[in-house]
């Protein structure tokens, strides 16, 4: 008698997500930064317009008039607030937002929240049932390198919430240790290390019970990859875009909110072969480590396959890199002021 044995996840079917050729982050913003009205997102899509014009230019170039792109502007809702005041509504935001994309002379087609990169929330007022744990998802992914000569003396990633892309200098235990002291290296250096340490999340151990905090490093990687249209929980998609009905209000507070909020009614899809982000200097550090972290995962194949063929089938054939780090650009913005007297 033959007797063949089948992994559970083998026999998974991968729900397809819409896919269009660039996705474009215009902005990120606390929602403290709103408490002064539109200044700050006024100056951030201000300084976004002239590369998204580029940025669009070059792929209509390449994919002629009907090219697909969207644009999407994240607000960070996980970030505890260190204002008193009160936050802004949803509803209110989502005003600013559009007003201030109008100002710059472009339109923002999706609303995302940062809470909801850590649980998607695919609907508003969303239940258990309608939420997937993403960050924990992404967490348990993560393949860390092993140094050689290591161990197993230091505890692993998914003990400590920490990722580095090299090896650490060892452990000196008193000072007479120092003459010994190695540097730090990063894996596959390229004469020199740029090494990088990564906290991925941290927990209040004073508090019983507590939960994760998870870094803008780990919660920029799930945004990234919900750009790239490569997460699923257990095969289904994640996180889809919702589109609020003319007679349907948006909900009073940021937690019932959908992770993602479609907010013009003919847009491209959210997620795409390429995306973009422009983004003002002080998030380089995240997104560098988030690159780092998207580098270190284990994806599903058949999610990578099914994508690299619908990039092949399309009508203009687009050849997708191996690794899906390759698929993220970013620019970012300066901090230089000019003021105009004439």
């Amino acid at each position: 008698m033959d007797v063949r044995y089948d992994e559970v996840t083998q026999s998974t079917k991968v729900e397809a997500v819409p896919l269009g050729h660039l996705s474009i982050e215009t902005g990120h913003l606390y929602l403290d930064d709103f408490a002064d009205g539109d200044r700050k997102i006024a100056r951030q899509l201000e300084q976004a317009a002239p590369w998204l014009e580029a940025a669009g230019k070059r792929i209509h170039k390449r994919f002629g008039r009907n090219a697909r792109i969207s644009t999407c502007f994240l607000v960070d809702d996980y970030t505890p607030s260190s204002s008193s005041l009160e936050q802004p509504k949803p509803s209110e935001v989502v005003d600013i937002v559009t007003a201030a994309a109008d100002q710059a002379g472009f339109r923002i087609d999706y609303l995302a929240r940062e809470a909801g990169c850590a649980i998607a929330c695919e609907r508003p007022h969303s239940g258990p049932r309608d939420r997937s744990a993403l960050a924990d998802i992404v967490a348990g992914l993560i393949v860390e390198e092993a140094a050689v000569g290591a161990n197993g003396s230091r505890p692993p990633t998914a003990q400590t919430g920490w990722l580095s892309n090299g090896e650490r200098s060892p452990a000196v235990a008193v000072a007479m240790d120092a003459p010994d002291w190695d540097p730090p290296e990063e894996f596959g250096k390229y004469k020199h290390s740029v090494f990088v340490d990564i906290e991925l999340w941290s927990v209040d151990k004073s508090m019983p019970q507590a939960e994760r905090q998870y870094s803008c490093s780990l919660l920029s990687a799930v945004w990234q990859l919900l750009r790239l249209g490569l997460l699923r929980n257990a095969g289904k998609a994640v996180a889809k875009p919702y589109r609020f009905g003319s007679n349907e209000a948006l909900p009073e507070l940021w937690s019932q909110l959908p992770s993602i909020t479609q907010l013009t009614p003919d847009a491209a899809p959210f997620a795409a072969y390429q995306v973009l982000s422009l983004l003002p200097p002080h998030f380089r550090a995240a997104e560098h480590a988030a690159e780092i972290i998207v580098d270190h995962l284990r994806f599903d194949g058949k999610v990578l396959k099914q994508t690299a063929d619908r990039a092949r089938d399309e009508t203009n054939p687009v050849t997708l890199p191996d690794n899906p780090v390759g698929r993220v650009s970013h620019l970012f913005f300066d901090d230089v002021h000019v003021t105009h007297n004439d």
